[in-house]
């Protein structure tokens, strides 16, 4: 009876040991697939009317001054339609930098006159790759491209500007906490 309960007892220890080993692989495991990079979404916008986004500028570049609103639409070869209408004080700021005017009422009436004559346009250009990493209850998250618009400003009809504003090169590091990554992904996980 002794040696049974002997035996007993080491079968018990055995299993114990499988599985804190067990344990400490699925920790192991775990940790590797915490740590490997994971797609975390790309953002892109308007990428289908450009080659790239020297293709944007080169077209810009062909817009010169005084042209119609008519013959830039047709020179960039996308319609009007795709762009965005400006505010004026988007214009405002597109054109002077700013949305603070100071100055006498008159001259302040007349800035205004001047400014309710400009027509503005922008389509925006979006092209940013994302990844990441996963810690313990963190995301890392590495995002790299360009975030572009193109503006046009015509006055009385007449182009007065384009330009390709925006960031050139995106290259941004946000560190998330995973449960808010998962609340927005709406996984359907519930904690």
């Amino acid at each position: 009876m002794w040696e049974q309960t002997i035996n007993i007892c080491s079968e018990n220890l055995r299993a114990n040991i499988l599985f804190k080993k067990t344990r400490i692989i699925a920790v192991i495991l775990l940790t590797f697939f915490l740590s490997a990079c994971i797609p975390v979404g790309d953002q892109e916008v308007n990428t289908e009317l450009f080659k790239s986004k020297e293709d944007l500028k080169e077209r810009a570049a062909l817009l010169k001054p005084g042209m119609s609103i008519k013959a830039v639409f047709e020179k960039i070869q996308i319609d009007k339609d795709k762009f965005s209408r400006m505010s004026t004080q988007e214009v405002q700021m597109s054109i002077y930098g700013n949305s603070l005017v100071q100055g006498s009422p008159e001259q302040l009436e007349k800035f205004r006159e001047k400014l309710m004559n400009y027509e503005g346009y922008s389509l925006p250009y979006k092209d940013v790759k994302g990844s990441g990493s996963l810690g313990f209850g963190s995301l890392r998250v590495n995002k790299s491209g360009y975030d572009l618009k193109l503006v046009l400003i015509f006055d009385k009809g007449k182009l007065m500007r384009a330009s390709v504003d925006g960031n050139q090169q995106v290259n941004q590091d946000d560190d998330e906490s995973l449960f808010n990554v998962l609340l927005k992904r709406g996984t359907g996980v519930s904690f």
